[in-house]
């Protein structure tokens, strides 16, 4: 992937905020207080906030939460979601963020927008003696086979891909644990895993797919004919679908 394509996934969110912010899930209660209990924090560093969707779990909980989001319109869904919270907003990026002496660092669903070279050196230093990382991350689980299939066609139509996402959850385990592991700057990584479900209309579905950053930097003509026909195959089983989730949630302790 080039950087630019990557510099205009990254940006996509910001240009569909409203509709992130209505239609992405949200993380499960079990995971949040699995990371609040491991960690014991009172002070944390979110970084990639988006529209709050972890921010306000976490605040809620009591924690005091400084949050990081670069993107203007995602910051200021977020700083109306959390007016009252203990939640201080901050529109930068991760790498450009200055501060430190955090209890905890954790990022929801946007480790992977950070900086590969530097990301657990940038945790590090910015955490207390003792202070930990977390990630959460709601991936899906495997779909019922006949639906997944004409998932399937239908991106292969219109995207070229070979399959849908989803059931990959054992695989970003490995990836992301190995990664904490090798840095060397972290250790003890435990992996809690919370499986859900979560049903939509296949308009709620679409949405939603539309504000994943492979499918939103799509031109819109394979956009919306590969949305008619998942729409169409949603649409002739009911029109509904029960999408099964998994969320991770990593953690692991800072190498002091």
């Amino acid at each position: 992937m080039s950087e630019r394509y990557t510099d205009e996934r990254r940006r996509s969110f910001d240009k569909v905020a409203a509709a992130y912010d209505a239609i992405r899930p949200s993380y499960p209660e079990a995971a949040i207080d699995d990371i609040l209990e491991r960690s014991q924090a009172v002070r944390a560093l979110e970084v990639g906030a988006g529209t709050g969707k972890a921010t306000v779990a976490f605040a809620r909980c009591g924690l005091e939460v400084h949050a990081l989001e670069p993107g203007g319109n995602l910051a200021d869904i977020l700083r109306a979601k959390t007016s009252g919270l203990p939640v201080t907003v901050e529109e930068t990026t991760f790498e450009a963020f200055e501060g430190s002496d955090f209890d905890l660092v954790y990022a929801a669903q946007a480790w992977h927008w950070t900086d590969p070279a530097t990301r657990y050196q940038k945790a590090h230093a910015v955490l207390r003696e003792g202070g930990a990382l977390a990630l959460l991350m709601n991936e899906k689980a495997p779909l019922e086979q006949s639906l997944r299939d004409e998932f399937d066609a239908a991106y292969a139509r219109w995207f070229g891909w070979d399959k849908w996402d989803g059931g990959y959850a054992s695989k970003v385990v490995d990836m992301w644990s190995t990664e904490i592991e090798a840095s060397g700057l972290f250790q003890n990584v435990v992996v809690t895993y919370v499986p859900w479900t979560h049903t939509y209309t296949s308009d709620q579905f679409v949405a939603l797919l539309d504000t994943y950053s492979d499918h939103a930097v799509r031109p819109e003509e394979q956009k919306q004919g590969c949305y008619a026909e998942i729409k169409a195959a949603i649409d002739k089983r009911g029109g509904r679908c029960e999408i099964p989730y998994v969320t991770l949630a990593f953690f692991a302790l800072r190498c002091d």
